[in-house]
């Protein structure tokens, strides 16, 4: 009677939060599937090597090669569970460069300048190594791409030129937490995109090779790579 009578006042005694409270490793899963959804904004450069498919039919009129650096910013949608994500992602950038010319005028530069805008949209696949506050990330997305408003000097009477096609890309991350739910990091992005550009009814427009080069379908492949900082938010 007396062990008994001692075993309930120990119990009495014990705080009810340390009789229920989980194991340790219990509470870290159960953390992982936290706030599930995010969103992060990212800012930052991209350096791109545009080359022509076919030579003569560059997705951009009288250009054999295209490289330049511009800014780009982009956000992401998304959610996760354990160590793996799932998100949509927008991303924006403005490159100015130069390039070869296909046919230079006699006399004229064979290498002329030019912009381009690039919006690339895809669905991104994740693998995420949480260390601590540090978190360790891989990425591969794939989707579509537009290019617009490339302008050069190599066709100065011909109108801006849009291509559409598709893009893959892959990116490795480190992120810390500044907070539970904020996140502040840096990551490297390398791309590939294929772009097409359809050509114009002819005698739509007048200037000799390069107007015969416009009514015709072009192609071209760009190489990119990413380096941006970035911000997200865990809810």
């Amino acid at each position: 009677m007396a062990a008994t009578l001692a075993l309930l006042g120990t119990l009495v005694a014990t705080p009810a939060s340390a009789q229920q409270s989980p194991p340790a490793s219990t509470a870290r899963r159960s953390d992982m599937f936290r706030d599930p959804f995010f969103v992060e904004l990212e800012g930052g450069a991209t350096y791109m090597a545009l080359l022509s498919v076919r030579g003569d039919r560059s997705a951009f009129p009288n250009m054999v090669s295209f490289t330049g650096w511009g800014p780009g910013a982009g956000v992401t949608l998304g959610l996760h569970a354990l160590v793996f994500s799932v998100g949509l992602q927008v991303y924006y950038c403005h490159v100015s460069g130069e390039g070869d010319v296909l046919n230079p005028t006699p006399m004229g530069p064979t290498r002329a300048t030019g912009e381009v805008d690039l919006v690339a949209t895809t669905l991104e696949g994740a693998f995420r190594l949480p260390m601590g506050r540090v978190e360790l990330s891989m990425r591969l997305g794939v989707g579509h791409a537009f290019m617009g408003r490339f302008t050069s000097d190599a066709w100065a009477s011909a109108e801006s030129v849009t291509a559409n096609g598709w893009t893959g890309r892959a990116g490795l991350g480190v992120d810390v937490r500044v907070w539970r739910k904020l996140f502040v990091g840096f990551d490297l992005d390398a791309a590939v995109t294929n772009v097409r550009r359809s050509g114009i009814a002819g005698g739509s427009c007048t200037g000799g090779p390069i107007c015969a080069e416009l009514e015709q379908d072009g192609d071209a492949i760009a190489l990119m790579v990413h380096p941006h900082l970035q911000v997200g938010m865990h809810f």
